[in-house]
């Protein structure tokens, strides 16, 4: 749990710039609907990687500051992962810290650190030893990034990008690691205050 820590506290601190601290932003509450594709790396030889195309839903809700807890839930699916001629689906649940950068511009640059599970079905899962395949897993699960928002009105925002570094561990034939990228964009809603 000490790495889980260390990422968390690493990947906030490029995040916390003096001038972003010393503004007084209205923190918002915010509902986000996103067109996602995640890059995906299957197992065994080299990369063999693909794109699975989803879509994210998530709530941020503010907490102190420039900070918000946010919780996401996203799902990708794939016909067919290349060499094994089975499709995969993921479902993401995650929660977390979000900060945002003020500005006082039309864009609003944030980060955010999430963590969580997932739970793949619709695929083929090595089981472990001693152990029949199974068609569906379930792991943990991480998401850190950030991405900007564009203003159309004092409600609605673009998200123009958002770019997340995605980590999981399902079962697979090498080490039981995905390391991946996921990048999205959509609209959202945003509630503010007088």
């Amino acid at each position: 749990m000490n790495t889980l820590k260390r990422i968390f506290v690493y990947a906030l601190l490029p995040l916390l710039p003096p001038a972003a601290l010393a503004q007084k932003p209205k923190n918002t509450l915010d509902a986000t609907v996103m067109f996602t594709e995640l890059r995906a790396n299957a197992p065994v030889s080299g990369c063999g990687c693909f794109w699975m195309s989803g879509g994210t839903g998530e709530i941020a809700i503010p907490i102190w500051g420039n900070f918000s807890a946010v919780a996401q839930v996203n799902g990708q699916r794939t016909g067919n992962i290349p060499d094994f001629n089975v499709g995969l689906s993921l479902l993401n649940g995650l929660g977390g810290l979000r900060m945002r950068v003020p500005t006082h511009t039309l864009l609003q640059p944030y980060g955010q650190v999430l963590f969580g599970g997932v739970h793949g079905f619709d695929s083929y899962f090595p089981g472990p030893v001693g152990k029949l395949p199974t068609s569906y897993d379930t792991s943990f699960a991480m998401a850190i990034g950030g991405g900007v928002d564009l203003a159309v009105s004092r409600h609605i925002w673009i998200r123009a990008v958002q770019a997340d570094y995605h980590y999981s561990e399902l079962r697979n034939l090498q080490g039981n690691r995905q390391n991946q990228f996921r990048i999205g964009a959509g609209i959202v809603f945003r509630v503010t205050g007088k």
